[in-house]
């Protein structure tokens, strides 16, 4: 009853959250799937967001609400075991009829994953889950890449090709399904490394059947350290469960027990006793191996224990012969003889299974080779009607040019008609003259029309016959022609896709490269200041304190007026010295710049400034944010050297230091009211200075002065090069 109260207070909290705004349904934490009370909150969870969502009107994030419930309920009966995993099949069928009547193409084809992994892992139905899959794949093109389930479809397709054991194909899905995932970001980064590692794993099962053991350990290897950084304890107790079988059919037993040991640690701490079964019978075998048959012997006989509880055949065949090894070894014959007794026993009954399972599988292989078969033939008859279509249509042009062809040859042949007629008119008023010789005309006249006609109609058969020909030919060259560019393309696409994905990845090398740089180059040249600020305090201010000091030992009153008043110009000259040492020092790299950043320092600046100098600054910083350090460090060095140059040449009583946004761009304007300069004379290290460091930050700078009407400066930075925060 006690471990009722978190269920019931999860439970209230979502129900007081649902009232205000619909919160998302919680992720589905594998490592507690075999908690009861745990997926039961879950199922009353999904549960009460189905009940309040089927009561909100109708629109798309409300529809959207609907399909998540549906699917959520499916995804927890789907990790259950037993009958219950049957409901997962029948809310995947509500998801995929609703998501439909929606028209959400998203919900639709998850609906159709969820389906096929029923039907495919529960039923053993392979034909079907390929006809799923190859109705998921036609929708998945009208999703975009960042949301499109197109990575399971392919993952899928992968364990059907590895059943056929087509195992390039298999290869090619698990990598392509790979690659998918990287392009998702509809997942949770968690569980992307989760199916990226289940992808991983897959590829070395394929690499391993293949035998390339060397790529298939590292794709187990890969497997595991991603597993690892997800904490996901049930993938890391898979993973390390495979790794052990691994080197145990590699005969290195040593090896295999290290990797049995961590996934046990994991299946013990989730308290899964089919997960300790299974480890403690590749224990047994692995200590059997290593001639340790009291450890093989120990953890055999849980295994077996536990196999028989819970009607693991496979698990108590793989305990039973091992602990017949365990026993020979050991030199107990009689439990080593009840040992293989029942081994035998397992054996013939999953020997007969197997050999059910493998005709099963091999209707299965003839089922799937018949509806790809029939895939490709449909996709042959369509093509064939294309073509059909388009004969048709040059045979109907063909036969309206020969009909225009035979009006034009029957108006000839009605022109001689009305030739001959009037002839013959001719003739018969000349018949009482020339009745002979008339009657020898019209015989020459009916053998010129009969003549006429042979040609016409063998002329108008040949010019038919040539334009079948040509038409004939005309098809067969376009064919030809398509089939030809089609390869091309599909060539010329992979080198693209190949090439985009080298050039990607060397870019974001590059850009790291430079941004490595320019850090490394920001704290040389802190350093650099610290050092050199550090050496005139301590270097030439000591220096001058013991000027100052060996001066105040002399007695003004000694000397005469004159050297009185050297004496006292030289005290005060080593005065101003030294203030501007300590000026300089604090300057060349303050601490409130690394600490508290540009805004503060300038503060600093300014007041400073204000208290030793004639020239009264102002600063506005009101719409200065936190800059990057370099562009912080750059603007704060700029700054410095218009200030001084302010208090050496301009002859200004007051000074502004001014930043201001616009739009996309950053403005620094540092201005006084002094003497002015020619822009055009502009000429100077400093300038120099502050042209290479406004390059750096990719920034520029304008110069507005004119003589006697003071001085403007005018730095503008981009936002996006420069106003990313430290």
């Amino acid at each position: 009853m006690k471990s009722r109260w978190p269920v019931i207070i999860l439970l209230g909290c979502y129900t007081a959250c649902f009232g205000q705004a619909c919160p998302k349904l919680p992720e589905l934490n594998f490592d507690r799937r075999g908690d009861a009370v745990y997926m039961d909150s879950l199922l009353s969870l999904g549960r009460i967001h189905r009940q309040i969502a089927s009561g909100l009107p109708r629109s798309l994030p409300n529809d959207t609400l609907r399909l998540e419930g549906l699917r959520f309920m499916a995804l927890v009966f789907k990790q259950m075991r037993g009958t219950q995993r049957d409901s997962s099949f029948l809310y995947a069928r509500q998801l995929e009829e609703q998501a439909l009547r929606y028209h959400n193409t998203l919900y639709a084809v998850r609906a159709m994953m969820l389906q096929e992994h029923y039907i495919r892992t529960i039923k053993g139905d392979f034909p079907q889950a390929l006809r799923i899959n190859q109705r998921a794949s036609e929708l998945c093109i009208k999703l975009p890449r960042e949301s499109s389930p197109r990575w399971q479809v392919q993952m899928n397709m992968g364990d059907i090709y590895l059943l056929l054991k087509e195992y390039d194909n298999a290869l090619r899905s698990y990598q392509l399904s790979q690659t998918l995932l990287g392009y998702n970001t509809s997942l949770t980064p968690k569980n992307r490394k989760l199916l990226t590692s289940q992808a991983i794993t897959q590829l070395g099962e394929v690499y391993e059947i293949r035998g390339q053991y060397e790529l298939a350990r590292q794709q187990f290897e890969t497997s595991l350290k991603i597993a690892l950084e997800a904490r996901s304890q049930v993938n890391v107790a898979y993973t390390n469960e495979r790794l052990g079988d691994f080197f145990l059919s590699r005969h290195q037993p040593l090896e295999a027990i290290n990797y049995f040991n961590d996934a046990l640690t994991v299946w013990t701490q989730l308290k899964d006793r089919g997960g300790q079964a299974a480890v403690w019978a590749r224990l047994s075998e692995g200590y059997t191996l290593t001639n340790k048959p009291e450890l093989a012997i120990e953890f055999g006989e849980k295994a077996v224990a536990v196999a028989r509880e819970l009607g693991f055949n496979r698990i108590r065949q793989m305990a039973t012969q091992s602990l017949y090894q365990a026993y020979r070894l050991a030199n107990q014959p009689a439990q080593a003889l009840t040992m293989y007794e029942e081994y035998s026993t397992l054996r013939d009954s999953l020997t007969n299974l197997k050999r059910v399972e493998e005709l099963s599988t091999v209707q299965k292989k003839y089922d799937i080779n018949q509806i790809r078969l029939a895939a490709d033939k449909e996709r042959v008859i369509q093509q064939q009607q294309l073509l059909n279509i388009r004969r048709q249509a040059e045979i109907a042009r063909l036969r309206a040019e020969a009909e225009r062809d035979q009006l034009a040859g029957e108006t000839r042949v009605s022109q001689l008609r009305q030739r001959i007629e009037t002839e013959r008119l001719r003739a018969e008023s000349q018949k009482s003259r020339l009745e002979n010789r008339a009657h020898i005309d019209k015989l020459r006249h009916d053998i010129q029309q009969a003549n006429l006609m042979r040609v016409v109609m063998v002329g108008g058969l040949a010019m038919l016959l040539g334009f079948v020909m040509v038409y004939y030919r005309k098809n067969r060259l376009i064919n030809r022609q398509k089939w030809e560019i089609e390869g091309l393309n599909r060539d010329l696409e992979d080198k693209v896709f190949a090439r985009t994905v080298e050039l990607k990845l060397a870019n974001d090398q590059l850009r790291a490269k430079n941004r490595e740089i320019e850090e490394a180059l920001l704290r040389g040249q802190t350093l650099e200041r610290k050092r050199m600020a550090a050496d005139l305090h301590d270097s030439l201010g000591g220096l001058l304190a013991a000027i100052k000091t060996s001066m105040s030992a002399l007695n003004p009153a000694h000397m005469a007026e004159g050297e009185q008043k050297i004496y006292y110009n030289l005290l005060n000259m080593t005065k101003e010295a030294f203030a501007e040492i300590r000026y300089l020092s604090h300057n060349l790299q303050p601490d409130e710049l690394e600490k508290q950043g540009l805004s503060e320092a300038l503060v600093r600046l300014v007041t400073k400034l204000n208290l030793t100098q004639k020239i009264t600054f102002r600063l506005d910083n009101k719409e200065l944010p936190r800059l990057g350090k370099t562009a912080e460090f750059n603007l704060y060095s700029i700054c410095i050297e218009l200030c001084s140059n302010i208090l050496r040449h301009s002859e200004a009583t007051e000074a502004d230091i001014l930043f201001r946004r616009f739009n996309n761009e950053l403005n620094m304007i540092v201005k006084d009211n002094g003497c002015g300069m020619d822009p055009t004379d502009a000429t100077g290290m400093g300038l120099h200075n502050i042209q290479a460091r406004m390059d750096l930050i990719q920034g520029r700078y304008e110069i507005h002065s004119s003589k006697g009407e003071g001085t403007t400066f005018i730095f503008i930075l981009p936002v996006a090069s420069n106003l990313a925060m430290a």
